[in-house]
């Protein structure tokens, strides 16, 4: 890497420290983690109320 290129580096690493990015990253993932959460556990309890749902049976009725 040439001089200018790991000066320009240096200098977005140094914004990303002063912006506190990485908390900012960090609480993102976060957010997306607790929301994924909230979709799975949405869809089990859907699942579960399509289970315990009385299902209709079929009754042959002969003609004997």
């Amino acid at each position: 890497m040439r001089r200018t290129g790991l000066n320009r580096v240096l200098t977005i690493f140094g914004n990303m420290e002063q912006h506190e990015t990485k908390r900012h990253v960090k609480n993102a993932c976060k957010e997306w983690l607790l929301a994924s959460r909230s979709v799975i556990d949405s869809m089990i309890d859907a699942l579960q109320d399509e289970q315990e749902r009385p299902k209709a049976h079929k009754i042959n009725i002969s003609k004997e």
